[in-house]
């Protein structure tokens, strides 16, 4: 599972709708992490750790290479109908499906 982490801002964008792609920049970090890599899903979380953050658990559909601000970035899908589970409240329900 390809784990991406986010802040609180950046979260509720995801839930509103708003975001729909989650750009990581193309450095040594995230390449060994993303490229050459078979996900079968994504989980982005507001947090690190503890059971009852706030995340959305995707189905992985891969990564394109786009240029923001002159610099390369993956590009990952995070729309709505990728949805596997969430919980979008601390210590809140946990939701399946989309």
């Amino acid at each position: 599972m390809l784990y991406l982490i986010v802040y609180k801002e950046v979260i509720e964008r995801i839930f509103s709708g708003e975001k729909i792609i989650e750009y990581r920049e193309c450095t040594k970090y995230w390449k060994k992490r993303i490229e050459d890599k078979e996900y079968r899903f994504c989980k982005i979380s507001n947090g690190y750790g503890n059971l009852t953050r706030p995340y959305r658990l995707y189905e992985y559909q891969g990564y394109e290479i786009v240029d923001r601000d002159n610099k390369a970035h993956y590009a990952i899908s995070i729309d709505k109908s990728l949805v596997v589970e969430s919980r979008d409240k601390l210590n809140g329900d946990i939701k399946y499906g989309n």
